[in-house]
């Protein structure tokens, strides 16, 4: 009696199994009948996430740009940090050596009064008075004085001696230029005592 119950036990288990078999046989043929369409919940999602990264890329094409800020030639003049005063160009800094008469005037602590113009007796004159005025008026821990008095026969060869004494013949000739080495800049003023000490004064109290 055990054993024909065993018989019929193991019956019934093969006759589950046999429509499982079935069904993964029939599965496997299909797949290999047509594995794309199997494929297509994969395809699709690729496409699905193409279309957000199409989106994105739109979106990113779409957010306006912001406008690049000109180049700067380093090598022209351009406006200071105050009213009035201009940059030393890169390549009269580049230029500046122990051989240049105007070596101190950009490796010193002091700002430069720098007078250029003929030699004469009273330009002479307006030298000796500046230097005096630096002296007598408070402004000897932050100003010096500086002169290029030239012969007008020979202006050119010596404005042509260096390149910092071209470029100061340029931008100062007939004038007093107020030289800042730390800012390395340079403002013009009036060949006159009143308009370089004034001027100093003036810029002792800005700070520049």
């Amino acid at each position: 009696m055990a054993a024909k119950n065993n018989s019929n036990a193991n019956k019934k288990k093969k006759g589950s199994i046999l429509p499982l078999i079935v069904v993964l046989i029939l599965g496997f043929l299909a797949y290999k009948a047509n594995p794309e369409y199997w494929q297509q919940g994969r395809l699709f999602q690729d496409l699905k996430n193409g279309g957000q990264k199409k989106v994105e890329t739109e979106e990113i094409a779409n957010i306006p740009k912001e406008p690049q800020e000109p180049k700067i030639d380093p090598n022209e003049i351009r406006e200071g940090s105050i009213k009035g005063s201009k940059t030393v160009p890169k390549y009269v800094l580049k230029a500046v050596n122990t051989k240049d008469p105007n070596y101190y005037m950009f490796r010193s602590k002091y700002k430069t009064i720098y007078l250029v113009t003929a030699e004469s007796s009273s330009s002479k004159k307006l030298s000796s008075d500046i230097s005096e005025a630096i002296q007598k008026q408070g402004l000897k821990d932050e100003f010096r004085f500086d002169s290029l008095l030239y012969a007008q026969s020979t202006k050119k060869a010596e404005c042509e001696r260096t390149t910092t004494l071209q470029f100061f013949c340029e931008q100062c000739d007939r004038k007093i230029c107020i030289v800042n080495p730390e800012k390395k800049e340079f403002i013009t003023v009036a060949p006159s005592l009143q308009g370089a000490i004034g001027k100093a004064k003036a810029l002792q109290k800005s700070g520049w």
